[in-house]
């Protein structure tokens, strides 16, 4: 009897193999807590985040490979850049890819996307554009660089399977060495990337206006006017009622430096020079035409091209003398400064007139420049360059920039 129930005992008593199943279960539930976080009523579970994690959680595999191609690494300002990302898909899903993130580097300008792609700034929607497993394709973009230097590019890829999920792959790095584009017969501005809008500067003998509001970044525009040309040696003209900011070119540079002051308060506001010429206001026109030639006439020959010339009183005449006398000013003062070698950068604030007359007078130059203010930001644009190549892109003007510079919305090449 009690072997019996000795052998009940044993028949009841689980096996090793049983006890093994048991303790594997409480692993794999202890396993799955793991995963699991408790947030107020609501139990969330950790996504399997790596490859190795899909697999033993028994997902289909998720992962997409992209490579990032270069036509050239070497390429001008203004130049074409293209570029190709090739994506394949090496999972057993199908992926959905969202975006392409950091795609333009800083000075860059994107100007050909596909028709499925759209661009806000700073990332390239590609809506969701589908690709399935063991397959791939290519994204084409053209790009152009707006300034000089060494620029990586270093997209990253945001790609989902479909669910709210989301993935990112990160093709290598290239980087790009952009060279100074500097057309000849260019005369610099003296603000480099003014220069890299102009592919070199402004062009030889060009009348241009520079039109914008009052403010510090267009005075320093003009100051580095002066400056470059003072300093290379060339000979250099200014016109206008006021001599702050020119006293120094003025007092350096007597030999190639011409300042004419139009203010009836010339002589509070700088001393006598040779290379100074006080004139009363603008009133008389004919008399600063007058100032002007006398000095253009005893120009030494050996002082030749290139020559350059700011007429810093376009608005002042304007206001005193309206459209037809200044227009008829204007139209004898170009040609005579073109003749005698000069290239001309006149202001005007046109702000300060009727529209009429600021078209009356923008008619006369070849090209224009402009500064303008959007959402209390400055910007300039090369507005026009007659028969002349020029980049037509926007560059933000920030003031601290401007005055140290001393080494840029979409669109092609620019032809009037």
């Amino acid at each position: 009897m009690e072997s019996v129930q000795l052998m009940n005992e044993e028949e009841k008593s689980p096996s090793v193999e049983e006890l093994s199943k048991k303790l594997n279960l409480v692993v794999k539930r202890l396993d799955t807590l793991e995963d699991v976080i408790l947030v107020g009523n609501k139990v969330y579970m950790r996504v399997p985040s790596t490859i190795a994690e899909q697999y033993l959680a028994g997902e289909p595999r998720i992962h997409l490979e992209a490579k990032l191609i270069l036509e050239t690494k070497r390429v001008k300002v203004g130049e074409k850049l293209n570029i190709q990302i090739e994506f394949f898909n090496e999972g057993k899903t199908s992926v959905f890819l969202t975006e392409i993130e950091e795609i333009l580097p800083v000075g860059f300008q994107l100007i050909a996307k596909p028709d499925y792609c759209q661009f806000d700034g700073t990332r390239l929607s590609m809506s969701g554009r589908k690709l399935d497993p063991s397959k791939s394709m290519r994204l084409g973009l053209t790009l152009r660089p707006l300034q000089q230097g060494i620029f990586a590019v270093k997209p990253r890829v945001a790609y989902s399977n479909g669910a709210k999920r989301q993935m990112f792959c990160k093709p290598t790095p290239a980087t790009v060495d952009v060279l100074k584009n500097v057309l000849p017969g260019r005369i610099s501005t003296g603000y480099d990337k003014l220069d890299s809008l102009l592919l070199g500067g402004i062009p030889q003998n060009y009348a241009v206006i520079l039109t914008s509001i009052s403010c510090d970044e267009r005075d320093m525009l003009i100051e580095k006017f002066l400056e470059k040309g003072a300093k290379q040696g060339q000979v250099t003209i200014y016109v206008t009622i006021e001599a702050s900011g020119v006293k120094t070119l003025a007092e350096e540079f007597q030999s190639n430096f011409y300042l004419f002051l139009c203010n009836p308060q010339a002589d509070t506001m700088i001393k006598s020079l040779p290379n100074v010429f006080k004139l009363k206001g603008v009133e008389n026109l004919t008399e600063i035409s007058i100032a002007l030639m006398s000095t253009l006439r005893k120009l030494d020959a050996s002082q030749g091209d290139p020559r350059r010339a700011c007429i810093g009183i376009v608005s002042d005449v304007l206001l005193q003398h309206r459209a037809i006398h200044t227009r008829r000013w204007l139209t004898n003062l170009i040609p005579d400064l073109k003749s005698k070698g000069f290239t001309t950068l006149a202001i005007m604030n046109p702000y300060m007139h009727d529209t009429q007359e600021v078209q009356a007078i923008l008619d006369l130059f070849e090209g224009e420049i402009s500064i303008y203010e959007r959402d209390s930001a400055k910007s300039l644009k090369v507005r026009k360059m007659h028969n002349q190549r020029y980049l037509e892109s926007e560059l933000p003007l920030r003031k601290e920039k401007l005055s140290f510079a001393h080494p840029p919305k979409t669109s092609d090449w620019a032809r009037f």
